[in-house]
């Protein structure tokens, strides 16, 4: 518990630099970003390479996050820890609870969180997945630091528009939701799918940890993944009024529809960063606190769950 105490004030702290100070554009931002993970790519490089393929008795908990300031944490957690590479990807193995887990830095946005949970799932054979990180808020009511247990993923990005023709201007809001196509185990083809839901036993046991550990501020939401950074509020609380949608961010979605592919338990969990509808403070060292959570969730899914 000292060491979580620890990690939030380090956050804090960082949130007072003038680098993430700068948090009026979608460019300083990710500076900001940049500069809070900055140090632990000298870590990173630390590890020891791996050497051969991965082999485990038991299937390994995939843990995911786009950043460094979103996955030094769990790596850090880990026992014995070894590096692999694919496609350029970062994927760390090791124990934790004497249970085998993988981190992997999905890098941002959906593409690269689909093309690194694809390769995780053959390289791995993961158990089950957990994608976490940052978001930006879209309900007014969560603040900084709040977490978000997704009890629904869609992409906000998959809709058709309705016609206007030519000078009749833009409104986004004249939209049907149609989502991507995923894999139907029923059916056995692919089909259009608006959303993911989580693994029930992963709800649950996310749920549970929030409830018996009050030094978190944890809602069950719906999280909205898209290749974008919106800053629109009236377009945000277009999104939190029509969907339902408590955050946004680039890789949820787009993990949990390969997990779909797969047949792989899903669930996605983010903290709040920034919420834009409240005032535009952005605290990318934030990341710590999710994965802090996602942690205890790990621990009580190995004990309760994998080691039952």
């Amino acid at each position: 518990m000292k060491k979580f105490f620890a990690l939030i004030m380090a956050a804090l702290l960082l949130a007072a630099t003038p680098a993430q100070a700068q948090s009026s554009t979608v460019h300083n931002a990710d500076n900001a970003a940049e500069l809070a993970g900055a140090p632990v790519e000298k870590f990173y490089a630390s590890l020891p390479k791996a050497k051969g393929n991965y082999k485990s008795r038991v299937r390994p908990i995939l843990i995911e996050g786009a950043m460094n300031t979103e996955t030094e944490v769990l790596i850090r957690a880990l026992k014995n820890p070894a590096a692999y590479r694919e496609l350029n990807y970062l994927f760390v193995a090791g124990t934790y609870e004497n249970y085998p887990v993988v981190v992997v830095r999905t890098e941002i946005g959906m593409a690269n969180a689909a093309a690194s949970t694809a390769l995780a799932i053959k390289k791995f054979n993961p158990v089950a997945v957990i994608n976490q990180g940052t978001a930006g808020g879209h309900d007014p009511a969560l603040h900084i630091g709040d977490i978000v247990i997704g009890e629904r993923t869609f992409d906000q990005t998959a809709y058709k528009s309705d016609y206007a023709a030519a000078g009749a201007g833009v409104d986004l809001t004249r939209q049907e939701m149609r989502g991507a196509y995923a894999y139907d185990q029923t059916s056995g083809t692919f089909k259009t799918r608006k959303e993911y839901f989580p693994d029930a036993t992963l709800l649950k046991i996310a749920k549970d940890v929030a409830a018996a550990n009050d030094n978190f501020n944890v809602v069950t939401g719906v999280i909205a993944t898209g290749n974008i950074w919106l800053s629109n509020i009236d377009y945000i609380s277009f999104l939190h009024e029509t969907y339902g949608s408590s955050c946004e961010e680039m890789e949820t979605n787009a993990a949990a529809q390969i997990c779909q592919n797969a047949g792989v338990p899903f669930i996605g969990i983010r903290v709040l960063s920034n919420n834009i509808t409240v005032n535009k403070e952005y605290v990318p060292a934030t990341g710590t606190i999710a994965q802090n959570f996602v942690l205890l969730v790990a621990e009580d899914y190995i004990r309760d769950v994998l080691k039952k």
